[in-house]
């Protein structure tokens, strides 16, 4: 079974990632911020994928992000943002960090199951 962390800051929408990957038999991991996020990224090297929101406590999206293109274990691990955050430059700069997808908030579901598959490379039910 393949594990992904959820790093987000709104307990409900970890809620509604959580469950719905979940009924994807998926292992979800949830972080309510960055540096537990952080934690767990390096106690759990076998996560498939992050998906990471931009603004969090502790430390954002963005320090989460760069800690892990630095980190050797962690730099090629796939990274779907989810966030708020529509200003195009931002975008790009996080796509050019290393980032695998953007998606702006709010998120419809199925996309958003079907952007996981398709990063981790699991086939569609």
């Amino acid at each position: 079974m393949l594990k992904i962390l959820i790093a987000e800051d709104d307990v409900k929408l970890l809620d509604v990632f959580y469950t719905t990957l979940e009924s994807e038999e998926f292992c979800v991991i949830k972080a309510f911020n960055g540096g537990i996020a952080w934690e767990i990224l390096q106690a759990n090297p076998d996560i498939a994928l992050l998906i990471c929101d931009l603004a969090m406590p502790e430390f954002d999206g963005r320090e989460l992000i760069s800690y892990m293109k630095d980190d050797a274990l962690l730099c090629k691990m796939p990274i779907l943002v989810v966030s708020g955050v529509l200003r195009a430059r931002e975008i790009d700069y996080l796509l050019k960090k290393g980032v695998s997808h953007f998606m702006a908030k709010p998120v419809n579901i199925q996309e958003f199951v079907d952007t996981v598959k398709r990063l981790i490379a699991v086939p569609h039910k």
